[in-house]
Protein backbone atom coordinates (compact mmCIF):
# COMPACT_ATOMS: atom_id res chain seq x y z
CA UNK A 1 0.00 0.00 0.00
CA UNK A 2 2.94 1.99 1.15
CA UNK A 3 4.27 1.54 -2.41
CA UNK A 4 1.41 2.28 -4.05
CA UNK A 5 1.15 5.85 -2.43
CA UNK A 6 4.54 6.84 -3.21
CA UNK A 7 3.81 6.16 -7.02
CA UNK A 8 0.54 8.32 -7.02
CA UNK A 9 2.38 11.19 -4.94
CA UNK A 10 5.32 10.85 -7.43
CA UNK A 11 3.08 11.48 -10.51
CA UNK A 12 1.02 14.01 -8.69
CA UNK A 13 4.18 15.83 -8.37
CA UNK A 14 5.56 15.05 -12.37
CA UNK A 15 1.79 16.32 -13.36
CA UNK A 16 1.88 19.18 -11.54
CA UNK A 17 5.00 20.59 -12.16
CA UNK A 18 4.35 20.21 -16.09
CA UNK A 19 1.68 21.75 -15.99
CA UNK A 20 0.98 25.53 -18.25
CA UNK A 21 1.33 28.14 -15.71
CA UNK A 22 3.48 31.12 -16.97
CA UNK A 23 1.86 33.24 -19.20
CA UNK A 24 3.48 32.34 -22.66
CA UNK A 25 2.04 28.68 -22.28
CA UNK A 26 -1.66 30.23 -21.20
CA UNK A 27 -1.24 32.28 -24.65
CA UNK A 28 -0.41 29.39 -26.67
CA UNK A 29 -3.69 28.68 -27.87
CA UNK A 30 -7.04 28.88 -30.38
CA UNK A 31 -8.69 32.11 -29.19
CA UNK A 32 -12.01 32.95 -30.48
CA UNK A 33 -13.53 36.80 -30.87
CA UNK A 34 -15.97 37.89 -29.21
CA UNK A 35 -16.30 41.67 -28.73
CA UNK A 36 -14.85 44.42 -29.18
CA UNK A 37 -15.06 47.35 -26.99
CA UNK A 38 -14.25 50.67 -28.89
CA UNK A 39 -13.40 53.30 -27.26
CA UNK A 40 -16.66 55.33 -27.42
CA UNK A 41 -18.34 52.86 -25.46
CA UNK A 42 -20.21 50.75 -28.03
CA UNK A 43 -19.60 47.03 -28.38
CA UNK A 44 -19.35 44.94 -31.21
CA UNK A 45 -20.23 41.49 -30.58
CA UNK A 46 -17.85 39.40 -33.04
CA UNK A 47 -17.72 35.45 -33.62
CA UNK A 48 -15.79 35.05 -37.01
CA UNK A 49 -12.47 35.75 -35.67
CA UNK A 50 -9.83 33.06 -34.73
CA UNK A 51 -6.25 33.89 -33.19
CA UNK A 52 -4.15 30.98 -33.00
CA UNK A 53 -0.42 31.31 -30.86
CA UNK A 54 2.40 29.08 -30.80
CA UNK A 55 5.93 29.15 -30.62
CA UNK A 56 6.35 32.42 -32.14
CA UNK A 57 3.79 31.65 -34.64
CA UNK A 58 0.69 33.41 -35.20
CA UNK A 59 -2.45 32.49 -37.66
CA UNK A 60 -5.79 34.28 -37.45
CA UNK A 61 -8.74 32.75 -39.44
CA UNK A 62 -11.40 34.85 -40.90
CA UNK A 63 -14.93 33.26 -41.47
CA UNK A 64 -16.83 35.16 -44.08
CA UNK A 65 -20.41 35.76 -44.39
CA UNK A 66 -20.47 33.15 -47.36
CA UNK A 67 -19.34 30.30 -44.62
CA UNK A 68 -15.69 30.41 -46.76
CA UNK A 69 -12.59 31.59 -44.86
CA UNK A 70 -9.58 33.48 -44.70
CA UNK A 71 -6.10 32.99 -42.69
CA UNK A 72 -3.44 35.27 -42.36
CA UNK A 73 -0.16 33.60 -40.73
CA UNK A 74 2.59 34.92 -39.35
CA UNK A 75 4.42 35.89 -36.22
CA UNK A 76 4.82 37.13 -32.49
CA UNK A 77 6.67 38.89 -29.80
CA UNK A 78 5.31 38.49 -26.06
CA UNK A 79 7.10 40.15 -23.88
CA UNK A 80 5.74 41.70 -20.15
CA UNK A 81 2.35 43.08 -20.64
CA UNK A 82 2.68 43.47 -24.93
CA UNK A 83 2.71 41.42 -27.75
CA UNK A 84 3.33 42.52 -30.82
CA UNK A 85 1.97 40.68 -34.10
CA UNK A 86 2.99 40.89 -37.63
CA UNK A 87 1.44 39.28 -40.55
CA UNK A 88 3.67 38.26 -43.55
CA UNK A 89 3.14 40.77 -46.29
CA UNK A 90 1.40 38.42 -48.79
CA UNK A 91 -1.56 38.01 -46.36
CA UNK A 92 -2.33 42.60 -46.25
CA UNK A 93 -3.89 42.04 -49.25
CA UNK A 94 -6.21 39.40 -48.89
CA UNK A 95 -9.97 40.43 -50.06
CA UNK A 96 -11.31 40.36 -46.19
CA UNK A 97 -8.08 42.17 -44.49
CA UNK A 98 -9.20 45.30 -44.05
CA UNK A 99 -12.85 43.92 -42.82
CA UNK A 100 -10.87 41.54 -40.39
CA UNK A 101 -8.06 42.86 -39.20
CA UNK A 102 -6.70 45.96 -41.20
CA UNK A 103 -3.68 46.99 -39.60
CA UNK A 104 -1.22 49.68 -40.17
CA UNK A 105 1.61 48.07 -42.04
CA UNK A 106 0.80 44.42 -41.15
CA UNK A 107 1.56 44.73 -37.70
CA UNK A 108 0.19 45.66 -34.15
CA UNK A 109 1.51 45.79 -30.74
CA UNK A 110 -1.39 45.36 -27.81
CA UNK A 111 -1.11 45.42 -24.07
CA UNK A 112 -2.33 42.61 -22.87
CA UNK A 113 -4.99 43.44 -20.35
CA UNK A 114 -6.23 40.27 -19.36
CA UNK A 115 -4.81 36.06 -19.46
CA UNK A 116 -5.99 33.48 -17.98
CA UNK A 117 -6.44 29.61 -18.95
CA UNK A 118 -9.86 30.41 -20.72
CA UNK A 119 -9.87 34.57 -21.43
CA UNK A 120 -7.78 37.41 -23.45
CA UNK A 121 -8.81 40.54 -23.23
CA UNK A 122 -6.23 42.64 -25.73
CA UNK A 123 -5.99 46.68 -25.49
CA UNK A 124 -5.02 48.69 -28.88
CA UNK A 125 -5.11 52.40 -28.18
CA UNK A 126 -8.29 52.36 -25.84
CA UNK A 127 -10.04 49.81 -28.31
CA UNK A 128 -10.74 45.94 -26.50
CA UNK A 129 -10.46 42.66 -28.04
CA UNK A 130 -11.85 40.32 -26.00
CA UNK A 131 -11.18 36.48 -26.75
CA UNK A 132 -12.74 33.21 -24.90
CA UNK A 133 -10.46 29.92 -25.33
CA UNK A 134 -11.75 27.96 -28.56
Amino acid sequence: MRKVLNIFFFTLLITLSAACNDDNCRLENKWQLREYVHTNGIVQREDSVFYNFMDGSFSAICVLPDGKFETYFGNYVYQGDDISITLLPEYTSKIAYNRYLGWDNGSRKFQVEKLSSTALQLNYNGEKSIFRKY
